[in-house]
């Protein structure tokens, strides 16, 4: 599990490296044609990449002297030259190179942080600080050469779907309808979708491998309106054709999938999909409606259960286990193990935290003695669950506590894991190491 509630375990590794000198960072680097500050310790003569060239390079990324990513030891970096995500990104410096040159580029973090990881805002320590890249170009491979590649690549795989098609669309056994789609088995004789019912139905998408791409069966059936745009045209269009309490087993050919483009690395271009279709349920609009209005009602109705039976848990577990303070006003209970020594920490302070999660049972779930660092947050930000916060304003540093909480201040109607299911009530070993 990650960690509780806070920014991603990269991010935080990468913040608490702080620097801890001010010196300029573009002391001893000169500003390229591209933007980038670059520091060469070989320059070579020859040939510079272009945008849309695929370079080969190694890279290693160092923050504060400490070595965050390094290809070292494994194979280089390969990359087709975009524009970067902000002016003197490494594209930009790589723009820069000639094979066999190495350098050493240098951006702020800052840019890192905005551009990349997509923060809204850089902490006040870290704005200005430098990053630095060292970089060493290994081969250029020009765009038309990769053009070629692609283009006898394109006409391998459109080759390939005409094989595959071909005695499919010739088996008598098949039905092709006027857009092309190949329907192979159908079952079950119910109504149909028309265009603006909800349908309730399951699916599971193949390659002509065998792969399987996407699958609803045994994990949630898709409901939506017929007409919606969902996977692809020939996908909809398949959807109208399947029976309510019937199956169909059809290919859609990739022109009315994914076509020429494919899709990210899941479905290369050119790709047929085999498809089985499962129509559960048929529905106007007024039964829609009723549906999802009583489906509304029963989880409301499980949600009032489950915190009853959350109260009583949290009762006996009180009573079991000789706790005597009194609940605060939000229903959790501090149980103080070691007092710490100056102020308490206060809404808007950034604390630094240990902490152990468990269950009623005593599983643990979640621990950052785990990760080997405590974990820092803003009191107050949304960066915690209201228990922890709660809890952590009547502690001073080297305050030791164990806190129990309903999940109404944990973790509410939110699923963590199999330990841990929605509506429980948590357990925390806190332990505030430092107020900032």
């Amino acid at each position: 599990m990650k960690r509780l509630i806070g920014w991603a375990s990269v991010l935080s590794v990468f913040l608490a490296l702080t620097s801890c000198h001010d010196d300029s960072i573009y002391a001893g680097f000169k500003k390229t044609e591209s933007g980038a500050y670059m520091k060469f310790y070989t320059h070579n003569e020859g040939q510079q990449p272009r945008l849309n060239d695929e370079v080969t390079f190694e890279m290693a990324q160092v923050f504060n002297d400490s070595l965050l990513f390094t290809t070292a030891g494994n194979e280089p970096m390969q990359l087709v030259l975009k524009k970067g995500d902000f002016v003197g990104d490494v594209p930009d410096a790589l723009l820069m190179m000639h094979v066999g040159d190495s350098a050493r580029l240098v951006v702020s973090v800052d840019s890192v942080l905005t551009s990349m990881l997509g923060m809204e805002e850089v902490p006040e320590e870290y704005v200005g600080k430098p990053i630095y890249y060292d970089l060493k170009l290994l081969g250029i491979k020009p765009f038309e050469e990769l053009e070629a590649e692609r283009k006898v690549l394109m006409e391998s795989l459109k080759q390939e779907e005409i094989d595959f098609l071909a005695p499919l669309v010739l088996d008598p056994k098949h039905t092709v309808t006027e857009s092309g789609l190949i329907l192979m088995e159908k079952t079950g004789n119910g109504k149909v979708a028309r265009m603006g019912d909800y349908v309730d139905f399951d699916f599971t998408i193949c390659s002509p491998k065998g792969d399987t791409i996407m699958n609803s069966f045994g994990v949630e059936p898709v409901v939506m309106q017929y007409g919606e745009e969902f996977i692809s045209k020939g996908f909809n269009e398949a959807l109208g054709m399947v029976p309510e309490g019937g199956t169909m087993r059809l290919v859609i050919p990739s022109e009315l999938a994914f076509d020429s483009t494919g899709y990210a690395q899941y479905i290369p271009p050119y790709t047929p999909l085999i498809v089985l279709m499962k129509m559960n349920s048929v529905m106007d609009k007024a039964a829609y409606d009723k549906r999802q209005a009583e489906a509304e009602a029963a989880k409301e109705a499980e949600a009032e259960r489950m915190m009853a039976a959350e109260a009583v848990r949290i009762a006996n577990y009180v009573k079991a286990n000789g706790i005597t303070e009194t609940p605060t006003e939000s229903g959790i209970y501090i149980i103080r193990q070691e007092e710490g020594e100056g102020n308490v920490a206060q809404w808007g302070d950034e604390v630094s935290v240990h902490y152990i999660l468990s269950n009623l049972d005593g599983d643990m779930v979640d621990s950052s003695y785990e990760y080997g660092e405590p974990m820092q947050f803003t009191i107050g930000k949304g960066e915690m669950i209201p228990a922890i916060e709660e809890a952590l304003m009547t502690m001073a540093p080297g305050a030791k506590a164990t806190v129990v909480s309903p999940s109404s201040q944990g973790f509410g109607d939110i699923a963590i894991n199999e330990k841990m299911p929605a509506y429980s009530p948590i357990v925390i070993e806190l332990e505030l190491v430092e107020i900032k």
